[in-house]
């Protein structure tokens, strides 16, 4: 599959997501099952290639796929992203503890001790939110910098970010999920 055949799109990393999100509509409403001339397999293709393309990690292993480029045990994380990661690791700890101490609170006192360390997990994790979102910014605005040296059959750097984003994404859901969670309670 060519998720980006399938929404009618250039093949290129650097679609803005209101142009993926946009293809993605028009052609579902076009092709929803309970509609006229719907077609739900077709409907079904579309929406595996959104969520392909809508996620910059799978988009940019999706491209690779596409240039032929096997793409195999990626390489160790850079430092900053080590360092990074050294900082989550703890932060989703604590918000589990935090959640774990909720859940057996049998009190309204003993849920109302848990309010200042339920904050500080929650300033934390929307402080790593933002690292995260950051850090991940910063590959993705070498997109076109990976398709120029695609031309010239240059695919490292493309298949190191890969793997990188492929570790900030999953970080990046942990943290939202955390968050949520202790914002929920």
């Amino acid at each position: 599959m060519d998720a980006f055949a399938t929404l009618g799109l250039d093949r290129r990393l650097d679609l803005a997501d209101d142009a993926i999100e946009s293809a993605w509509r028009e052609l579902g409403r076009q092709l929803h099952p309970d509609g006229e001339g719907g077609d739900a397999e077709r409907a079904a293709g579309v929406n595996q290639a959104y969520q392909v393309l809508r996620s910059p990690s799978r988009r940019l292993r999706h491209w690779l796929e596409l240039h032929g480029v096997e793409i195999g045990r990626q390489a160790a994380l850079d430092p900053a992203l080590m360092d990074l990661f050294s900082e989550i690791s703890p932060a989703l700890n604590e918000a589990d503890d935090i959640l774990r101490k909720r859940a057996a609170a049998g009190s309204a006192l003993a849920r109302a001790l848990l309010a200042e360390p339920e904050m500080t997990a929650q300033q934390k994790l929307q402080g790593l939110l933002g690292r995260l979102g950051r850090q991940r910014a910063g590959i993705t605005e070498h997109f076109p910098d990976f398709a120029s040296e695609a031309e010239a059959g240059h695919f490292d750097n493309a298949l190191a970010a890969a793997g990188q984003l492929a570790f900030l994404e999953k970080w990046e859901s942990q943290v939202q999920q955390r968050l949520m969670n202790l914002i929920a309670g």
